[in-house]
């Protein structure tokens, strides 16, 4: 960034529901934490060009007018609930025609995340319905994308940063994440690798404790460095051998939020993301902040 571009943004994605509401003041907090601009988004899902036919012109402008004043409605209700949190926050609004997910993905590709509310929908009706966005815009974003399902727990203090890691250099970056995000937040990592667990009696348990070991050395080797650059982040280190969705989930339930990382790769939706982002996105009892891979 030169000294004449404007840092990214934060933004938001905005729609007249509770789960949208709670995103937005999420969103507000982040923006206030990191000095950056809030913007808030709200896709106008309805037929672009519909005015403009001549036969149906006065019925289609009525109904258009009556979709982007709700919309720019839903706007100025957002920015009055980031301002109740945050009053001195630089807040612009965006009202776009579009769907909502193929917005969402657009703005991610200048944003610093991209926050959006869960409709708690479950897996069949997410992949039957256009009602859930947080799962494609994840995949495809180019920016860490948070999905607001539940508020983040503060009542500890210092509250924690649950990250997953498994090795990778997808993990490396929701491990960068989860410490920057620690730092501004006075909170403690606690970077959680999953292993296998082997129920046989025969090869259990000394599968079970090389799993462990092997857990122990992935997790130095990916933390590495990262207590030198955060010496203010306490870090707690968690081995567990069995499922990596129920184990994060279960951390869910005490956290700010839980960070991971996805390898972006596309196909069907409940595939976008992996089985344990995709778990998460429906499951966590916090914020799922969803780190992408590097682009090429």
């Amino acid at each position: 960034m030169t000294a004449f571009e404007e840092p990214v943004p934060v933004i938001v994605g905005v729609e007249n529901t509770d789960a949208a509401r709670i995103a937005v003041l999420w969103a507000a907090g982040e923006a206030a934490r990191r000095g950056l601009r809030l913007r808030l988004v709200h896709a106008l899902d309805w037929p672009v060009g519909a005015e403009h036919d001549p036969d149906m012109r006065k019925p289609w402008e009525t109904w258009s007018g009556i979709f982007r004043r709700s919309g720019q409605q839903t706007l100025e209700e957002a920015r009055t609930l980031a301002l109740g949190t945050h009053p001195g926050l630089d807040i612009t609004e965006l009202l776009v025609d579009g769907e909502p997910d193929a917005v969402m993905r657009e703005q991610a590709a200048n944003a610093a995340m991209v926050v959006l509310g869960s409709r708690r929908l479950s897996s069949i009706r997410e992949l039957m319905t256009t009602g859930g966005i947080a799962v494609p815009v994840a995949a495809h974003a180019t920016c860490p994308v948070v999905i607001v399902r539940d508020r983040e727990h503060v009542e500890d203090d210092p509250g924690t940063v649950v990250v997953g890691v498994d090795g990778s250099r997808v993990s490396e970056r929701a491990v960068a994440f989860a410490f920057e995000e620690a730092s501004l937040r006075g909170a403690t990592v606690l970077a959680v690798q999953v292993r296998p667990f082997f129920a046989s009696p025969v090869v259990g348990a000394v599968t079970n404790a090389e799993e462990v070991e092997e857990g122990r050395i992935r997790l130095a080797e990916t933390l590495a460095g990262w207590s030198e650059k955060y010496p203010d982040v306490p870090v707690r280190r968690q081995v567990v051998l069995g499922h990596p969705v129920h184990t994060l989930v279960q951390a869910s339930e005490q956290a700010l939020c839980v960070v991971v990382g996805t390898r972006g790769l596309g196909g069907f939706k409940g595939m976008l993301l992996g089985s344990v982002g995709h778990g998460l996105v429906h499951h966590a009892r916090c914020p799922v902040v969803v780190v992408p891979r590097e682009r090429d």
